[in-house]
């Protein structure tokens, strides 16, 4: 009798607890799992891909250029270092104002805004007849691509359940490297074809390499187009109160995957985010009309911001953060300045064994050192006359963007198999690894006298350094809580950048003094980085 009425309790105790739940309403989990997977997000992953190939298009498209624009631009190593960097600038100069705009506007509208205006910005790119206003537009798409760059990859998972988000997640990391790929085509495609019109005297000239840039700004404006058609994420609407919102989102979400009527759909009501489970912040939500959240201020956000930085400088997580940003700053220096050069090197090759009865019968960076100082230089006649050596137009061999596409593959190749080992191997010692092989591989390009090893080197070196990126992001999450991932994760990614800017205006300089010298300081960069990998603690698994 006694163990019945004790059953009958607990009952009565479920009981009241699914009505309370009921009452309270359905959280996102339960509300986007209730959705299912079908159409909708089918949908949405098409109108993602060529959005998702926007950071890659905007950082890699001034590298395809560099051969052929040099005599059009009069572009020395140095410009030609701008030019491969300046888009990193406009990300670095922009990156903590972006948490602000999302937090007003939404995740929807910065993409769609975003998207459209950096496509604009490449076509407006491609129009431009000087260098400074090529320099001036890869700045702003920079400034601007930074906020949907960082915001694709949420909007997106926050239309997956839990069980599929790690899945999403993975897929649309793959799309964004895919636009490797898709850069040396479209290059490959366009940049070798003799198009060429021109307005007035040389007043407007409108080439290949022209067209190729504004053919970058295409996929990004179809990305941006198809976007349009999708909502604000439910997530996001639930955590600013606005959930009859993301109701009619879960809805539209049920309906197109299964082919039924809205009002199908079973959840009437969602959870209010905006109160906690000890009834907090309710009293101010009824005060502003019930259900929206009002946006925090600029003074608000920074004193957040730096409120949650704080920890991240204090004890443990200082050396820990330390570690993660130099070892990230090394490896997007070194992967970035070669992936961006290999377009102008792979071209400097190929014009010497074309010029040379004997293909390739010196080393590699003797055929660098050769091509450097055969550049034209300006002839001193008197003290008040310069005259310049005329620039010669060498075409651009087919075999030149050939080789980047391989090279794009093969990062591709890498990042696969690198997700495959991470669990088998582990973060840390898949990051060392990678250090060590690339160090090998850059320092035996230095003697390398054989294209295709040249081609194979490079291929290996790029896909192993873009892999390291990935990985110091893994073990960054690892090493610190929740409430400091984010902000941890942003600063490496920030100094990163830093990093490859500097890698692509000091390479140029260092070219200068001999090619030695640049590859030897690839290579001492990646053993300092390799070095700080092995003072990275392990990951604790009460780090939560």
């Amino acid at each position: 009798m006694g163990i019945e009425k004790k059953q009958s309790i607990q009952l009565e105790e479920i009981c009241s607890k699914n009505r309370a739940s009921e009452s309270k309403g359905a959280d996102f989990e339960t509300a986007v799992t209730t959705c299912g997977y079908g159409k909708f997000h089918y949908l949405l992953f098409l109108a993602v891909i060529p959005a998702s190939w926007a950071s890659v298009l905007d950082s890699s498209n001034m590298s395809m250029i560099l051969p052929s624009a040099e005599c059009d631009l009069q572009l020395s190593l140095f410009h030609k270092g701008i030019l491969n960097g300046i888009t990193y600038a406009g990300m670095v100069s922009s990156a903590l104002i972006w948490g602000f705009i999302a937090d007003v506007m939404g995740r929807r509208r910065i993409l769609v805004y975003g998207f459209f205006a950096d496509g604009i910005c490449n076509i407006l790119c491609g129009l431009s007849q000087n260098f400074a206003t090529i320099v001036f537009f890869k700045f702003m798409s920079g400034f601007i691509i930074s906020g949907p760059y960082a915001t694709i990859m949420t909007y997106c998972a926050e239309f997956y359940c839990t069980k599929d988000r790690p899945r999403v997640t993975l897929a649309v990391g793959f799309t964004c490297f895919a636009g490797c790929i898709v850069n040396a085509a479209l290059a490959w495609i366009i940049i070798p074809q003799n198009w060429h019109f021109e307005v007035g005297d040389n007043a407007f000239v409108y080439n290949s390499w022209r067209i190729y840039i504004t053919s970058c700004g295409i996929p990004i404006l179809i990305g941006a187009l198809g976007l349009t058609f999708f909502p604000e994420s439910p997530k996001f609407l639930m955590s600013q109160g606005r959930n009859e919102e993301a109701l009619e989102v879960f809805k539209t979400m049920y309906a197109v995957n299964n082919g039924v009527s809205k009002d199908t759909y079973p959840i009437k009501l969602l959870e209010n985010e905006l109160i906690d489970q000890n009834g907090k912040q309710k009293e101010i939500v009824e005060q502003m009309g019930g259900t929206v959240l009002k946006p925090k201020s600029l003074k608000i956000v920074i004193s957040d911001g730096f409120l949650q930085m704080k920890p991240l400088f204090m004890g443990s997580y200082f050396a820990r953060l330390f570690l993660v940003v130099l070892v990230q700053c090394g490896g997007m220096l070194c992967a970035n300045t070669l992936r961006l050069w290999q377009p102008q090197l792979f071209a400097t090759l190929n014009n010497f064994q074309n010029g040379t009865s004997g293909g390739l019968n010196f080393t590699f960076c003797e055929i660098l050192d050769n091509s450097t100082s055969n550049l034209p230089k300006p002839i001193s006649l008197d003290a008040n006359l310069t005259k310049s050596v005329v620039c010669t137009v060498k075409p651009v061999d087919n075999s030149v963007y050939m080789f980047t596409i391989l090279v794009s593959t093969t990062t591709n190749v890498c990042l696969f198999l690198a997700a495959a080992l991470v669990n088998l191997v582990g973060n840390k010692n898949l990051l060392l690894i990678c250090f060590v092989l690339s160090t090998c591989a850059v320092l035996v390009l230095n003697w390398a006298s054989h294209y295709t090893f040249i081609i194979v080197l490079t291929s290996l070196f790029v896909g192993l350094m873009c892999t390291t990126t990935n990985l110091v992001i893994s073990v960054t999450v690892n090493l610190f809580p929740t409430s400091l991932r984010t902000m941890a994760v942003s600063l490496a990614m920030m100094i990163g950048r830093i990093g490859a800017l500097a890698g692509n205006i000091t390479f140029p300089v260092l070219l200068d003094s001999g090619c030695f010298v640049a590859i030897a300081a690839l290579a001492v960069i990646l053993i300092v980085s390799a070095v700080l990998t092995l003072f990275i603690p392990k990951h604790k698994e009460n780090v939560k």
